[in-house]
């Protein structure tokens, strides 16, 4: 079953209006028509069961029940990246996606590769949140990764600042005393913050900010990885001591 996401907000009643691309993708690429059967997702963790109406710009559909709602999508967890370079990013969002991050917060810190302007920043964020709805599709994800507009560093700091039951660890590599194997509280945590730099990784100075705000300085080990690497092992090695994998 052919399955799309929708604006929980276009909702009004059972008549449900597609985003343009969800649209465009049924009606020119998959060529559904008026009376196919689809299932819809909200990306709050509900599947419905739903007859396309209107095939038109905008795509109508009508719901006819739920199919399944997911009740429990795991502890939250926050993934603050610095912007890699071209695919490098793109790869990142999609497979952070995959493996069941709730949002990411892009950041340019001093370190990142060119710096974004306005409209390029807008352009990369539509990118990335293309990305993380294919991603989504492809792995049979009901609730959608969050993809907040890229940040200055000092901006993304005060993200989340409010959530007091938030786990914030920040992954240096020139932190060679505190592994992620020592911090036993990645399970009792009420929800997680993961901060990776760029290639070029994060400024002391940078370090000693973050850590004023709470963010713990942790080491993935003595090999130096890719920062695309460091980002989806630290990922995947916090979801399984979460108990999201």
């Amino acid at each position: 079953m052919r399955r799309f996401f929708f604006d929980p907000s276009l909702r009004k009643g059972d008549s449900v209006f597609l985003s343009e691309e969800e649209s465009r993708h049924i009606a020119k690429v998959l060529r559904l028509k008026q009376g196919d059967t689809i299932e819809l997702l909200d990306g709050l963790g509900a599947v419905y069961q739903a007859v396309v109406t209107t095939v038109e710009r905008q795509v109508q559909a009508e719901i006819q029940g739920v199919v399944s709602r997911e009740t429990d999508a795991g502890k939250p967890l926050w993934v603050w990246q610095g912007i890699l370079k071209g695919e490098k990013m793109d790869t990142v969002v999609q497979k952070c996606t995959e493996l069941g991050v709730t949002g990411m917060i892009p950041f340019q810190s001093s370190r990142c590769q060119g710096k974004l302007d306005p409209m390029q920043g807008r352009k990369k964020h539509e990118r990335w949140q293309r990305i993380a709805l294919a991603a989504c599709k492809q792995c049979l994800r009901l609730q959608i990764t969050q993809i907040n507009s890229p940040a200055s560093y000092a901006v993304s700091l005060t993200a989340k600042a409010a959530d007091t039951d938030i786990l914030r660890l920040l992954f240096w590599e020139e932190e060679k005393t505190t592994h992620l194997h020592h911090i036993r509280e990645i399970g009792q945590a009420g929800s997680l913050a993961l901060m990776l730099g760029p290639e070029g990784g994060l400024t002391r100075q940078e370090v000693d900010e973050a850590r004023l705000l709470g963010w713990r300085t942790v080491g993935l080990g003595d090999r130096i990885l890719r920062a695309e690497t460091a980002t989806l092992s630290a990922v995947a090695i916090v979801q399984y001591l979460a108990g999201n994998l």
